[in-house]
């Protein structure tokens, strides 16, 4: 166990050590050396004596004078360093002389002298001398020297600690204040001891040392406000994020239980948004999403809250949501406010529009996580109807939402099981139904619901992520399909293909074509990739790339749905596709739409100044087809010529080759 001593108890242990044992080593040391002074002292004393008691002696014994024998003696007796004195005379029948005055027992030193006179012994006298005045002699001195020394001893003692403190411990105290102070961070001015001592450089250590604390607490501080603002809001519009919109709805929640309210939470996710974003650039995006937010916020009360989640979804939470009527007005006025055009930077004009999901706390779920989860259902529910609308959670859609989880699992399965298959329609020579190439189409052959078509569950495919492999398959497919009806002798001159956007976007496929047309021998010219207009204007670096390394390989590209999207000249000027697909939006009413007959003349008026070659799909009428080769649209597509068919089915009617 390790010992803790206070600097104070430390300091006073050090003083009473450091004087008190030197005090008590010098009484130690005095009594020897006072005994060795005083001995020779007393030794000389007591033989002074003796030989004057000897002297004073000589005469009384010579004429045999016993009464001047006992004066002398008594008058030596009397001397207080004699407690006895024996006297033994030479003559004959003399009597020993015995006097004594101290106590049989009492320290005595014993010298003895021959009295003599002309060289006669006249006698033998013996002294004893007191051996104590020794001591009290050495005892009166170790007094005296205790006094000088324990006088010494308090004043060098109370010297030195008071010293000690002023210089030591109360320095220290302040220093030891000034670093809690520190550490607590409390206001303090700066430390200044006065004095050039290590102490003092210490001090002006630490003053320095608490401003780079200081500093260091307050960048910390900064720091972390920024890292919560991170934390808890929105880079980009400084709308609360999820973790922020959480909390807000615990503590309005645990209120609103409390009290018997209700609250609304609503999820909005922007309809087109990635078409806009694609078309527009990235930066018009993010400005967009910044006016929806304040458009979002206008909107609600200022008790209300907005949350971004991510990309162009938002929460929003309504307190004290009386009825659902009252929700119905507020969220009325969002889709109103979003509906307005949306003028961005540089001029550009955009139209926005928004789904609603609304779920209502509590009837709708307790849980944050549950009511999300609800209003998002609801969001997509929404969605399904016609977008630019809004729907109230309902329990029914629990159990869609199962359904199409369990249509994610079952397409996952069906590519793995080789439960898909490609129909193909004919693209004709509309003079005389010649096919000139066939479009591939994808369809599941669903164990349990018979022939699905790509609108059962393309959607499904995107929003799951699964649509780049079911895109890789369909390559697969249409290229070994290829390569089977030229080993029968047929060609259908060229196999067209939908890829999604995010596949196209892939930088894997370009090498998995070469490695396709490589495996199944693909000409050039006899695989058309077929893209939608955003999908190609959007990142056109990169799509110029891919496109680049696809013409490379003998890859035609045709642009799908043509006047459906944000058409942009320029990138069709700039990517020269080999086709443009008319969509049937405008071929349904021609020849009576004057309107639609005005955009189809404009298109193929644009694609023969472009050197591009047209297509038009959805034909379904001999007035259209006759239309169309009236403006020189040679090439037709619908079901005036044929519905999409399995492969057995149209190689009957595909030239020889070769």
């Amino acid at each position: 166990m390790r010992l803790r001593l206070s600097l104070r108890l430390l300091i006073l242990i050090t003083v009473v050590v450091g004087i008190a044992l030197p005090a008590l080593l010098v009484l130690f040391m005095s009594d020897a050396l006072v005994r060795r002074s005083v001995e020779p002292i007393l030794e000389g004393q007591r033989a002074a004596v003796l030989n004057l008691a000897g002297t004073s002696l000589v005469d009384p014994l010579w004429v045999l004078d016993s009464s001047a024998t006992d004066r002398a003696l008594k008058q030596l007796l009397d001397d207080a360093s004699v407690c006895a004195v024996n006297l033994q005379e030479e003559r004959q029948g003399a009597e020993e002389i015995k006097l004594s005055r101290c106590a049989a027992d009492w320290p005595v030193v014993r010298l003895a002298a021959a009295i003599r006179r002309d060289g006669l012994v006249l006698g033998t006298l013996t002294v004893s001398f007191d051996d104590g005045a020794t001591e009290r002699l050495v005892s009166d001195r170790r007094a005296q020297v205790g006094a000088i020394v324990s006088l010494q001893v308090v004043l060098g003692g109370a010297i030195l600690l008071l010293v000690l403190y002023w210089r030591l411990v109360r320095p220290i105290d302040q220093l030891k204040a000034h670093a809690a102070a520190i550490a607590e961070r409390q206001a303090r001015p700066l430390l200044d001891l006065h004095r050039g001592d290590e102490l003092g450089d210490l001090g002006d250590q630490l003053n320095r040392m608490a401003q780079q604390i200081d500093g260091l607490l307050a960048d910390m501080e900064a720091k972390n406000t920024q890292l919560r603002q991170m934390a808890m809001y929105d880079h980009l519009t400084q709308l609360p994020n999820r973790t922020l919109f959480r909390e807000v709805f615990q503590h309005e929640a645990s209120f609103a239980k409390r009290h018997g309210q209700q609250l609304a939470l609503l999820f909005v996710d922007l309809d087109r948004f990635k078409a806009i974003n694609d078309t527009l650039g990235h930066a018009a995006g993010d400005r967009l999403l910044l006016t929806v937010s304040e458009r979002l916020r206008a909107a609600v009360r200022g008790s209300d809250l907005v949350c971004r989640v991510s990309g162009d979804e938002f929460l929003l939470l309504l307190r004290e949501a009386i009825s659902p009527e009252a929700v119905q007005v507020t969220v009325q006025r969002l889709l109103g406010g979003l509906s307005e055009n949306l003028e961005l930077q540089g001029g550009q004009q955009a139209n926005v529009s928004a789904s609603i999901g609304i779920a209502l706390f509590p009837q709708d779920g307790e849980d944050f996580d549950e009511l999300v989860r609800h209003a998002d259902m609801a969001m997509y529910q929404a969605k399904e109807e016609g977008r630019s609308r809004y729907s109230f959670y309902q329990s029914h859609m629990d159990a869609l939402l199962a359904e199409r989880l369990e249509l994610e699992r079952e397409l996952a399965e069906a590519i793995r099981a080789g439960q898909l298959l490609l129909h193909y329609q004919p693209i004709v020579d509309a003079n005389d139904a010649r096919v000139v190439s066939v479009e591939a189409l994808v369809r599941w052959q669903h164990p349990t619901r018979g022939l699905l078509y790509p609108g059962a569950f393309i959607p499904v495919a995107e929003e799951s992520g699964q649509i780049r492999e079911l895109g890789n398959w369909t390559l697969e497919a249409a290229c070994q399909q290829l390569s089977r009806w030229k080993s029968m002798g047929r060609h259908p001159g060229s196999v067209a293909v939908n890829l999604s956007a995010s596949h196209f976007r892939d930088q894997r496929l370009p090498d998995q074509l070469s490695h396709l047309i490589e495996a199944y021998g693909v000409a050039p010219g006899e695989l058309t990739i077929e893209l939608t207009e955003s999908t190609v204007m959007a990142d056109s670096e990169a799509s110029m790339k891919t496109i680049q390394a696809l013409r490379a390989l003998g890859v035609a590209l045709a642009v799908d749905d043509f006047g459906t999207g944000y058409s942009s000249l320029a990138y069709l000027k700039l990517l020269r596709p080999q086709k443009l697909k008319i969509d049937r939006s405008f071929v349904r009413d021609v020849p009576e739409d004057n309107d639609d007959c005005v955009l189809v003349r404009a298109v193929l008026g644009l694609a023969k100044a472009l050197d591009i070659q047209v297509v038009a799909e959805g034909v379904e009428t001999e007035a259209q087809r006759d239309f169309l080769l009236s403006e020189v649209c040679v090439m037709q597509q619908g079901y005036l010529f044929s519905r999409p068919i399995p492969a057995e089915m149209l190689g009957g009617r595909l030239r020889a080759w070769p």
